[in-house]
């Protein structure tokens, strides 16, 4: 999924560098090339493609180096925290708020709802798009619209009480960021080859969740390609043992719902872990819920990520997630 530590830190993403799947060849068959929108377009319609462009030669690269067991890239541009400064000028001041409920941090974000950030948004994404829809290394590219701080659009940062009063102060509303949501596929319209996949939460009303207009925006995603969008992937980031359960239950009975449809209508499922965690049981959900691809964390400090997996197990899921068998534990 990528090393997230410079966007955390407030700082541009580096360049991709595959080198970390070096002993891992066969084991992935794709790997995720972040970038922060900031870094793409640092003046309004001035577009600096060069970070994004280095990245995928070096992905490239390594192809060039395993022609065997090549890698598919998946792009993340971050918006909410990622916007550039123009935008923040034409849309509204950053907003100061808390995230995360285990490790906080404090960041700003812009003010994603508005209008004018929304419109900047969407014909960043249809520039891009123009640039690399053809390309055949870019696999998918991932719904960003209407985030803060993450690439989780349904993640907002409400839950603390300071942090909604910030936001609500800022002018955000759930009808704000519903309407946001709503238009999330049309930001992604220009991708008619690539496929694009949405990270699906309950929405965060504070206090309590509304899982029905979640679900109305997953059959929209299921839909969307039908109705001459995107084709769009459901997904959630929080893929873990329990997962369906609990919180997020209603989300993956969506899924489950969406999948039962005939196998020509059935929309792609993909999945992230929680956190950097990996296991036999994490990934035989993920083969349940007949999901093509699973993100899973690289080794980041003490942290071992799939490292803690031998390199024979990684290439029999990476297997079975691509010829859509179950995985047993």
């Amino acid at each position: 999924m990528g090393y997230q530590g410079p966007y955390i830190a407030d700082q541009p993403f580096p360049a991709t560098d595959p080198s970390v799947l070096d002993s891992y060849a066969g084991a992935f068959s794709g790997i995720v090339v972040n970038e922060s929108w900031s870094q793409l377009e640092p003046s309004n319609g001035v577009y600096d493609w060069a970070p994004l462009d280095e990245s995928l030669a070096n992905v490239s690269a390594w192809n060039a180096q395993h022609p065997s067991t090549p890698l598919g890239v998946k792009l993340r541009i971050f918006a909410g925290q990622g916007a550039p400064a123009w935008v923040i000028s034409a849309s509204g001041p950053e907003v100061a708020v808390t995230i995360g409920l285990h490790a906080s941090r404090n960041v700003s974000v812009g003010r994603f709802w508005t209008g004018a950030f929304r419109q900047a948004w969407s014909t960043f994404q249809h520039a891009m798009a123009a640039r690399y829809d053809t390309d055949p290394l870019i696999r998918a590219v991932s719904v960003s619209s209407c985030s803060s701080s993450t690439g989780e659009p349904f993640i907002v940062p409400v839950a603390g009480m300071e942090s909604r009063q910030a936001m609500e102060a800022a002018g955000w509303s759930v009808q704000a960021q519903e309407s946001c949501l709503q238009g999330a596929l049309a930001d992604y319209s220009g991708w008619k080859l690539t496929p694009v996949t949405f990270a699906f939460n309950p929405l965060p009303t504070a206090p309590g969740f509304d899982q029905a207009f979640t679900t109305s925006i997953m059959e929209q995603c299921a839909t969307s390609a039908a109705n001459g969008g995107p084709v769009c992937q459901l997904g959630n980031n929080a893929l873990s043992p329990t997962a369906p359960n609990g919180g997020l239950g209603g989300t993956y009975a969506e899924i489950a719902s969406l999948e039962g449809a005939p196998a020509g209508e059935r929309p792609g499922v993909y999945f992230q872990t929680v956190g950097s965690a990996l296991d036999c049981s994490s990934m035989s959900v993920a083969t349940g819920y007949h999901a093509s691809s699973v993100e899973v964390w690289p080794p980041i400090g003490r942290l071992k990520g799939f490292a803690a997996i031998p390199e024979q197990t990684l290439a029999l899921w990476n297997s079975d997630l691509i010829d859509g068998q179950q995985i047993s534990c």
